[in-house]
């Protein structure tokens, strides 16, 4: 895999750790809001004797909302059957958090109202966001009132009283729209971030893909016709040697002969074409690439230039975009044609992906792309520059006859 794709996949796996901390979090922040009420809560207004029950009570609902949140952040995480005894678990155990603490507050020992109200709120709130990553939103908010309906008769049915009750349910309702939104939000950028994974995997596949086609419409296109003519030629010729025709027959085998001979020249064609291919060609070949990769590519610049120019050129682009790919981190790059002095023609390519704290390191690809260019007069520049970015600059002398013209991407 290329650089450039890995690291995508890199900063692909960090936000997903990110998210999947900042939601489990999330979730965790009851017990902890718990220890700091068990830890500070005075003995003789918060019933001492009931504070390790409530607590108890609070751990076993976030280890529910936490199997149930795990369930729900699994790739993939279908809405189904599977996930029917953790939302059942989960919603059993919230309603007991949720309505214990109701019924104890007007009996002694007494619990302060703030607490119970916070208790009871902080129940249905601490469902919530687990609960939407689990199950479809309708369901999920249909089962959250149905929660809140059974805690408040629960609660009135125990003599609890009504002020309590509805501090209760601003709280839960309150908090719970906050804890949907955040979980539902994130769940929505963990699936965007998979889906882009997906296809940068999908391009890179079909542009492999797309290219080992075209080799073989080549082939086929050019073996073909032969291969078929050779096969009849040769039957004719067995047919004329059984009739005794074997002068005749020898000249057929003898245009087998040549025709294998042009075939093999056509196929030598098609892979010293496969190997220089043309300018243009070459550079669309590398912007659709480099963008598979996640490389925005600008070009600029096109050139009228004769077969062997074109061709050391093409062999330019296709190394400076395989350091590109394999060599960097880059983001963008930038491919661009331009004329000095009506004499010679420039091809430069920029990336940023350079390593700062790097050495530059003269490549084989780099010293053979400067032994092809010498013999027609060319140099080649490659190494960092002073603004960050990696450059390689190939300039290649002009025939007077050639010209080049600029034409932006």
């Amino acid at each position: 895999m290329p650089p450039v794709l890995r690291e995508h996949h890199r900063g692909q796996e960090r936000i997903e750790l990110y998210t999947h901390l900042s939601l489990y979090l999330l979730v965790l922040l009851e017990p902890i809001l718990l220890i700091i009420w068990l830890v500070s809560a005075p003995p003789m207004a918060n019933g001492r004797s009931l504070t390790w029950p409530l607590t108890a009570l609070g751990l076993l609902q976030t280890v529910a909302c936490v199997e149930l949140l795990r369930a729900g952040l699994a790739p993939p995480a279908p809405h189904g059957s599977r996930h029917r005894l953790r939302v059942a678990f989960a919603a059993a155990s919230s309603l007991a958090a949720m309505v214990v603490p109701l019924a104890l507050y007007p009996r002694p020992p007494l619990l302060d109202a703030d607490a119970v109200e916070l208790m009871a709120g902080g129940a249905l709130t601490f469902l919530a966001g687990p609960l939407v990553m689990a199950w479809p939103l309708s369901a999920a908010l249909a089962l959250l009132t149905g929660l809140a309906a059974c805690g408040a008769l629960a609660a009135g049915a125990l003599d609890t009283p009504g002020g309590v009750i509805a501090e209760a349910g601003v709280v839960g309702l309150v908090a719970g729209v906050a804890f949907c939104c955040a979980h539902w939000f994130s769940g929505w950028t963990l699936g965007v971030v998979r889906e882009l994974r997906r296809t940068r995997e999908v391009q890179a596949r079909l542009a492999v893909a797309e290219e080992r086609l075209r080799f073989a419409r080549d082939l086929h296109d050019v073996l073909g016709r032969n291969l078929t003519v050779m096969a009849l030629k040769s039957e004719l010729a067995v047919a004329l040697n059984q009739q005794g025709q074997a002068g005749q027959a020898a000249a057929q085998m003898a245009d087998v002969q040549r025709i294998a001979q042009e075939s093999q020249d056509e196929v030598r064609a098609v892979v010293r074409g496969y190997r220089t291919a043309d300018l243009l060609t070459e550079i669309e070949g590398a912007r659709s690439v480099l963008r598979a990769a996640g490389v925005n590519c600008r070009v600029e610049g096109r050139a009228e230039l004769e077969d062997e120019r074109q061709s050391a050129l093409a062999w330019a682009v296709r190394e400076g975009t395989t350091n590109v790919l394999r060599h960097s981190e880059a983001r963008w790059c930038a491919i661009t044609l331009s004329v000095q002095d009506n004499r010679t023609v420039v091809l430069t390519i920029e990336n940023d992906g350079v390593d700062r704290g790097c050495t530059p390191k003269g490549g084989g690809g780099i010293v053979g792309l400067t032994e092809r260019l010498a013999a027609l007069g060319g140099t080649v520049e490659a190494g960092p520059r002073s603004d960050g970015r990696f450059a390689l600059c190939v300039r290649l002398p002009l025939e007077p006859s050639q010209a080049l013209e600029t034409m932006p991407s």
